[in-house]
């Protein structure tokens, strides 16, 4: 175990790594994580989420795969200045948008490897 987790991309509990989640909107760029997702979209955690309604450009970095996966989407929920806490998280809903069909499968598959995280926070982004 190397820094609280083993080599298969699992933490000492056993379950996922998050999701390494780089943003862009506009001129402004970020970094956030994620462990709640599914094919139609995510709750980022993050310091500086983008407003509501901003269209979005995600790459997720997931452990164990080689190369990001790309996507867009629409921000429909956004806490910057509220309390950040296990109801409100800090960070931003995100609904995919023009997902193509390969990749929407691919995240409900790695999605299921995530759900020990729980569902709760689905009504963020769905």
């Amino acid at each position: 175990m190397l820094n609280g987790s083993n080599v298969d991309g699992q933490g000492p509990d056993k379950r996922p790594k998050p999701c390494q989640v780089a943003f862009v909107y506009g001129e402004k760029k970020g970094m956030g994580k994620s462990v709640h997702f599914n094919e139609r979209g995510m709750l980022v955690l993050c310091a500086e989420p983008a407003p509501i309604q901003t269209r979005i450009r995600l790459s997720l970095n997931f452990p164990g795969l080689r190369n990001p996966i790309e996507v867009e989407g629409e921000v429909v929920w956004s806490n910057l200045y509220g309390t950040d806490d296990t109801t409100t998280p800090r960070g931003m809903g995100i609904k995919f948008t023009q997902l193509d069909p390969s990749i929407a499968r691919v995240l409900g598959d790695l999605s299921l490897q995530y759900r020990g995280y729980g569902t709760q926070y689905e009504i963020f982004y769905t």
